[in-house]
């Protein structure tokens, strides 16, 4: 039996004067590994209008965890929720067979662990399949007009988005638990890749053994991190090996989260 706390659900509580204008904002949602991250849009310009994050509490589930919140009482012109997922795999649009997205996890993971979907992603041509986490029937009846994807989705959106601008690029979007790799050369998506990374070190490892296989250059490869707590710590220890690191703009609204930077960026 889940307890409700009456000081989160104020803290986590979306303003009456926005959610009065549900049917004109787009409601954005991160579900990761024992947090939760929501944002809200205008519409037309994508400016984040409100934002909050929060650690779901210990033997609470995230579906139980959003019935909670008042974010159910409104009807959102557009609705997008991202998770984090390890167990993904990229295939080339022009190869795609949609029969056989179970064995194209099989493949790449070696075992099927639960019910699987797809998404596509035209800007860099190929199609990502994905597993769905366990709370997505009891998610989607919430908000039933929502697209879901997986968060390395985002980043596939956001690499895509580089290939006309730069040579090569490495762009991490960095979790609690995980990094997500996108690693770009000549207008080209090279890998994208998840590992448990829970320290600056561990990003570091991961992001010099990516360059190192893809033989990318890392005094002439920009890196671009997405980064919410430990942010600043992280980009010190890059800059000492990295001769450019970027990060995302941060503003008041979205408080360093990494999520909503990403749904700022491409949702």
């Amino acid at each position: 039996m889940s307890v409700f706390d009456p000081e989160l659900s104020a803290r986590m509580k979306m303003p009456k004067e926005l959610l009065d204008r549900a049917g004109d904002l787009h409601f954005a949602m991160h579900i990761g590994d024992g947090y939760v991250h929501a944002s809200l849009y205008d519409f037309v310009d994508s400016t984040c209008l409100w934002g909050v994050q929060s650690a779901v509490p210990a033997g609470l589930a995230a579906e139980k965890f959003v019935y909670q919140r008042n974010w159910l009482e409104g009807v959102y012109r557009r609705c997008t929720i991202s998770f984090d997922c390890d167990q993904y795999t990229l295939v080339p649009r022009s190869l795609f067979d949609e029969n056989a997205v179970s064995d194209y996890l099989n493949l790449q993971h070696g075992c099927e662990q639960g019910a699987t979907e797809c998404i596509e992603i035209p800007e860099a041509e190929v199609v990502l399949c994905y597993l769905l986490p366990q709370w997505y029937p009891e998610i989607m009846r919430f908000f039933p007009n929502a697209r879901l994807m997986p968060l390395s989705a985002f980043v596939t959106k956001a690499a895509a988005s580089k290939f006309q601008h730069q040579v090569q690029c490495i762009i991490a979007a960095v979790t609690p638990e995980h990094v997500t790799l996108a690693c770009i050369r000549n207008k080209t998506l090279l890998l994208l890749s998840t590992q448990e990374a829970k320290t600056p070190d561990d990003v570091l490892y991961h992001l010099s053994n990516a360059a190192m296989r893809l033989e990318l250059d890392l005094e002439n490869c920009a890196v671009e991190l997405v980064a919410a707590n430990g942010r600043d710590e992280l980009t010190t220890l890059l800059r000492r090996y990295v001769k450019e690191v970027k990060t995302v703009q941060r503003t008041e609204v979205t408080n360093d989260s990494a999520y909503i930077q990403l749904h700022y960026l491409c949702a």
